[in-house]
């Protein structure tokens, strides 16, 4: 029986962490169970070009007896969880027992209204949406699937695309730890992680925890590992880098429409900046920040150090949770290595609901005191007060300076974003930017304010000062037959490029091989390029996710545009069509009785979805599609036939009334469309039904319409 202890009922929900797990009666949504089972996780991860694709498999359950809930048997489940920006979220699969039923994209306002659909005896049972990025690159996304009964158990899966980190000669991704584990609710105790190497073996490498096993599935071209799951976890997964030689270059053609990944390496240049050694201290309450998560702040600077220093550089952390914590006794050089050593140390830990500014200052002065080179030290803290009046923080401010051995750098960045602004002086300014400015300042420091700039500005301003690093990169490309156009770079550090990383892009092209490629990179007003050319030989044979990251990425940029209602048709339109989620868009999962988005009787043989993990790449071969959807006046009814046969398709109002007979005949395999005029309806759901009598199979498949004037 579980502990009482577990049991927490809000009537007023506060979300202080990123990730939640809950259970609800669908007319209470305020009154939460955060009793929910995580039964199982398992990722199915492949490589995608510059790319890395996921698969998360999950299952849940309740059997939790709440008193509140006792009188309920079918209750709501909702996971709320946080996704780099850069993620491309574009498949979501419900099981409903031994079927798969794959989700719809639709505008996000239909989505929602027909989830909860309350003109139907029935709801539909699945719906994923997301919000708009916040200012550090973090996106929530909504989990929501009903009904949840007690004791049966309910599995999903969610496919998305991140683009990889380059580091070293690897690519590195962060496994969605953090997503899986709420501090709020018992979860599981470890991750299953499938790596489909496909031709070439690999081992993946696991930085941040141990692994509970590991083995070679070579019958199935596959790597599988099981890593423990605690809260307040951060784990990379390191792959192999698809660069080979200088250059790899990958397409996929779709629709007529060529794709492409390329990485190289930037020109060689010498390095001209002195090592620096760089103190981290942080201090971090969390509860005096907003819309900036702990487990973010963490992954993101060790990712930021990753990327920005070299092995000529020396760094340590210093970190306050119940106690205080270093990373290292002395400097560690800045390497791939160093780095992941001195993160994993002090992280996965829970961090505290109040500040330790003076005892990591105490802490700060003793370890860069016995340092014979020179220092750095960076103050990472939230604290919104210190208990003085205004002269003794200023004596404490300067007590604080002296401490400090002479020539040491002291920055600070001010976290703290909840509290009121002050007037002083003749202007408003934080509660901690004059005691913070008094002892920056003197010490030729730099102050930064979350209030003001996102965590990625403030990271770059600091880490990138005065080492090498390009202003701009350029990568030029001249086909002999043709052109390349519509590029995206995949660069986590815009407008700083460290010198040694690849540059990433992927992009369209027109024409054929062989083609040119230019790589410039621009430092301290110098300029430096390469050339490198590439035939047929060199090319790397993509697959349908080359297409799918480019059309993640062009939503990405159109979303970053300033509003208007062209521009969010057009991501709405483009959403739809790719099936990929934005903030104008969700993902629902119809009821099984309308036969949406699944074969009921296919085989293994047949075509049809997926029954287990190996069979990712299944499709369906009878299928049927209405775009657009919501409409007005028209939709086009697009469906395949994998045979001959005969084809009925009409379209039925919500009394059950035939308004449209849109194909009534025999016809051959092949691929079809038919359009659906709604001029002189009323706007409203409407239901379209096709049938299908073949030789060997007949189907039977309905479609919910939206007409909206």
């Amino acid at each position: 029986m579980k502990n009482l202890l577990f049991i927490i009922l809000l009537i007023t929900v506060v979300s202080i962490n990123a990730t939640e797990f809950s259970v609800y009666e669908a007319n209470y949504p305020n009154v939460k169970d955060y009793n929910v089972n995580i039964d199982e996780a398992t990722i199915v991860i492949k490589p995608a070009g510059n790319y890395v694709e996921f698969n998360l498999y999950m299952t849940v359950s309740y059997d939790f007896q709440s008193w509140f809930f006792k009188n309920y048997n079918e209750l709501e489940f909702n996971w709320q969880f946080n996704l780099p920006e850069e993620a491309v979220v574009h498949e979501f699969w419900y099981w409903e027992g031994d079927s798969i039923i794959a989700a719809e994209v639709l505008d996000k306002w239909t989505a929602e209204l027909l989830f909860s659909d309350v003109s139907t005896p029935f709801r539909n049972p699945g719906l994923l949406t997301q919000g708009n990025a916040n200012s550090d690159g973090q996106v929530q996304h909504q989990l929501k699937l009903f009904p949840i009964k007690r004791n049966e158990k309910r599995r999903f899966k969610i496919q998305y695309l991140l683009p990889g980190r380059p580091t070293g000669n690897n690519l590195r991704v962060w496994l969605p730890m953090s997503q899986l584990i709420s501090e709020k609710t018992p979860g599981i105790d470890k991750l299953k992680i499938l790596y489909l190497y496909g031709d070439t073996k690999y081992e993946p490498g696991i930085i941040g925890t141990e692994i509970l096993s590991s083995k070679d599935n070579h019958d199935l071209n596959r790597w599988d590992i099981e890593i423990p799951i605690e809260y307040d976890q951060f784990v990379e997964l390191e792959l192999p880098s698809p660069i080979k030689d200088e250059v790899f270059f990958t397409t996929f053609e779709r629709n007529g429409e060529n794709f492409y990944h390329l990485a190289v390496y930037p020109p060689e240049v010498p390095r001209v900046a002195n090592p620096r050694n760089v103190l981290f201290v942080i201090d971090y309450n969390r509860f005096n920040t907003k819309d900036l998560d702990g487990d973010f702040l963490l992954s993101y600077l060790k990712e930021s150090v990753q990327q920005a220093f070299s092995e000529y550089d020396s760094i340590n952390v210093i970190a306050a949770y119940d106690n205080i914590v270093y990373g290292s006794s002395n400097w560690i050089s800045a390497t791939k290595e160093g780095v992941d050593e001195l993160f994993t140390n002090v992280m996965m830990r829970s961090l505290p609901s109040y500040n330790n500014l003076l005892p990591l200052i105490t802490e700060a002065t003793n370890f860069i005191n016995t340092q014979n080179d020179s220092c750095e030290v960076l103050f990472i803290t939230n604290t919104n007060t210190i208990n003085l009046g205004e002269e003794d923080k200023n004596q404490l401010a300067d007590q604080i300076i002296s401490k400090f051995k002479p020539g040491t750098k002291i920055n600070f960045f001010d976290l703290d974003n909840k509290s009121y602004l002050r007037y002083n002086n003749g202007y408003y300014e934080t509660q901690m930017q004059s005691f913070y400015g008094r002892i920056a300042h003197p010490s030729s420091g730099n102050l930064f304010f979350l209030r003001y700039n996102s965590l990625k500005e403030m990271l770059y301003s600091f880490l990138y000062d005065e080492i090498s690093h390009f202003e701009s990169v350029e990568v030029q490309m001249r086909f002999q037959q043709g052109y390349a156009h519509s590029k995206h770079f995949i660069a986590l550090h815009e407008g700083y490029y460290p010198m040694h990383t690849p540059i990433m892009q992927i992009g369209k092209f027109q024409g054929e091989l062989p083609v040119d490629i230019t790589v410039f990179g621009k430092y301290k007003l110098n300029n430096a390029k390469y050339t490198s050319t590439l035939t047929e030989a060199n090319v790397v044979a993509g697959n349908n996710q080359i297409a799918t990251a480019w059309y993640g990425a062009h939503l990405k940029t159109l979303l970053r545009l300033p509003y208007s209602p062209l521009t969010v048709a057009d991501i709405i339109d483009l959403s739809l069509e790719q099936k990929i989620l934005t903030p104008y868009s969700g993902f629902l999962v119809f009821q099984p009785d309308e036969n949406h988005g699944y074969c009921d009787d296919c085989d293994d043989n047949s075509g049809g979805l997926p029954t287990s993990i190996e069979e990712e790449d299944s499709t369906l071969i009878f299928d049927v599609t209405a775009f657009p959807n919501p409409f007005n006046p028209s939709t086009t009814i697009n469906y395949i036939l994998p045979e001959a046969g005969f084809v009925a398709i009409k379209v039925f109002n919500i009394l059950g009334e035939t308004v449209a007979e849109l194909v009534n005949e025999n016809q051959i395999m092949g691929k079809y469309s038919a359009v659906f005029n709604g001029s002189g309806l009323s706007s409203g759901i409407y239901i379209l039904t096709i049938t299908f009598e073949g030789n060997t199979k007949s189907y039977f498949k309905t479609k919910k319409l939206l007409l909206v004037k």
